[in-house]
């Protein structure tokens, strides 16, 4: 019997997180679920401020610039990665394709966060949490920029100096290199080790992929992975900091006071 790839992807991607879920120690189980209403909230409000700082700028200038250096190289780097399609089976694209489909991730993540609360392990439900936000905004700010920005694709043939903003064109920046990184990121960061470090070569594999089938240019896929990241370490930071805070809760035996380190 033969699995579609989204489905295998699916089932992969499950008995992944339940042996992560399974090799790492259980902590208490939660007594603040509320958090994960006031954590986006919260993150909501928080982002003007986080904006406007001179670390925050000096971050988005550098990259900005680097994702302009990196344009001049397009043509290259696309003809290069156009050639893998010789040499790379279509069942491995296709799946580097669908593990960067939002319609795929995101619904996953959101399996994933649901089975998290049915745990004892509070860092694994946040981390889950965090992931599947980190999807929501990233994915959130790649189609304003897409609609804004109105690159043309490489398969337009229109040249990868083919910028209308709000023509409908939906290159800049790639909505999957974007969803890969979003999602990982936060994992990488509560569990951070080799394991956890190779979710990088997914982002990796899908950002060459889309290249190579003509989806994209090399500084769309670029700038996909840096949203990704930033927004996945913005969150991954900030909930961390969050959870170590003291947290006043209610239970069956009354009111406790908790501090996590």
């Amino acid at each position: 019997m033969r699995f579609p790839v989204n489905q295998s992807l699916r089932w992969c991607a499950a008995l992944w997180f339940v042996g992560l879920a399974v090799a790492v120690p259980a902590g208490a189980q939660s007594e603040d679920p509320l958090r994960f209403i006031r954590w986006p909230v919260g993150d909501v409000l928080a982002a003007p401020g986080s904006m406007f700082t001179l670390r925050t700028g000096l971050t988005i200038g550098v990259a900005t610039g680097g994702i302009l250096a990196a344009s001049h190289f397009d043509r290259r780097f696309s003809r290069r990665a156009e050639r893998l399609d010789d040499v790379t089976p279509t069942r491995m694209r296709k799946v580097f394709h669908e593990i960067g489909n939002v319609d795929i991730v995101r619904p996953m993540a959101a399996v994933v966060f649901v089975g998290a609360l049915t745990s004892s392990n509070i860092h694994f439900q946040d981390a889950a949490f965090t992931s599947l936000e980190s999807v929501i905004f990233a994915n959130l700010l790649a189609n304003g920029l897409k609609l804004a920005i109105g690159r043309a694709r490489p398969n337009e043939n229109a040249g990868p100096n083919s910028v209308k903003p709000f023509s409908g064109s939906r290159s800049f920046p790639s909505g999957h290199a974007t969803t890969v990184f979003a999602f990982t990121t936060p994992w990488i960061f509560y569990y951070p080790g080799f394991a956890s470090g190779a979710l990088f070569a997914l982002g990796l594999g899908t950002a060459v992929v889309r290249m190579a089938d003509e989806y994209h240019w090399f500084s769309d896929v670029l700038g996909g992975a840096f949203l990704g990241f930033g927004v996945g370490y913005l969150l991954s930071r900030r909930h961390q900091r969050l959870s170590r805070a003291p947290s006043l809760s209610l239970s069956a035996n009354g009111v406790s006071l908790t501090w996590r380190l």
